[in-house]
């Protein structure tokens, strides 16, 4: 994995906390960053913001002097990022002028963060894992969240992604130690798939993102179908 990375969530509203709390751990996993998380309470003078990659603060409720703290924040701390969670965009305007970098509506949901979280790429990327692999006569470096599943192909590997099909030289059982689990899980004895690249499940088998049909071995179909439950449960239930 990358170097650690560390979030400061400030919110007075335990809801809010709670999901925030879970939504970035769940992103986390799926991107495969190693995050710490800090949560924080009362007034944002209190914040720690050293050594902090980004910043996720609630506007509800904030007075002028607390913006004044968070304009202080921003000034000190020029390479950490800033979240707004708000209401609207009218609860927002005043804390526009700490410049935050991305704005998530509340109630927070899994997209609104995912979605924040891409436009502040460039605080938290040195978070991400990365594979580094050989092939042929050269090495390759991918992150792993490019990765949407990997088939073994004799003593080698074949890596499926957006920019199509690589085989490295790397056996899939030696390939498989490299990858977090979850978000990726061997489903049969030829492949490991990234959970988040499963489009869907259909009867043995799973359908992929790049419409791929991969079959399941039947003594993991259990273990597979209750690992991709749980996986879009901490993503998909985003009420209450």
């Amino acid at each position: 994995m990358g170097k650690m990375v560390r979030f400061a969530v400030y919110t007075n509203e335990e809801k809010t906390a709670q999901r925030v709390s879970a939504f970035l751990r769940a992103w986390a996993e799926e991107i495969c960053v190693e995050l710490q998380l800090a949560m924080e309470s009362g007034a944002p003078a209190a914040l720690d913001a050293d050594g902090c990659a980004l910043l996720l603060v609630d506007s509800a409720g904030l007075a002028r002097q607390d913006i004044a703290c968070l304009q202080a924040v921003r000034a000190a701390y020029p390479d950490c990022g800033l979240v707004l969670l708000a209401e609207d965009d009218r609860t927002a305007i005043d804390v526009y002028q700490c410049h935050p970098n991305a704005l998530v509506p509340k109630p927070v949901t899994y997209s609104g963060l995912d979605a924040a979280m891409e436009r502040c790429f460039s605080f938290w990327q040195k978070g991400l894992g990365w594979l580094d692999l050989p092939a042929q006569h050269r090495r390759v470096h991918i992150p792993l969240y490019q990765l949407f599943y990997a088939e073994a192909a004799g003593r080698s590997s074949v890596l499926y992604r957006a920019g199509g099909a690589l085989q490295v030289n790397c056996a899939l059982s030696a390939l498989e130690e490299s990858l977090p689990q979850p978000p990726f899980l061997r489903v049969q004895k030829s492949f490991v798939v990234h959970l988040g690249a499963v489009r869907r499940v259909s009867g043995g088998e799973l359908i992929m993102c790049n419409d791929r049909v991969i079959s399941v071995a039947r003594g993991r179909l259990r273990q597979v179908q209750e690992a991709l439950a749980v996986y879009r449960r901490a993503r998909g239930a985003e009420e209450g």
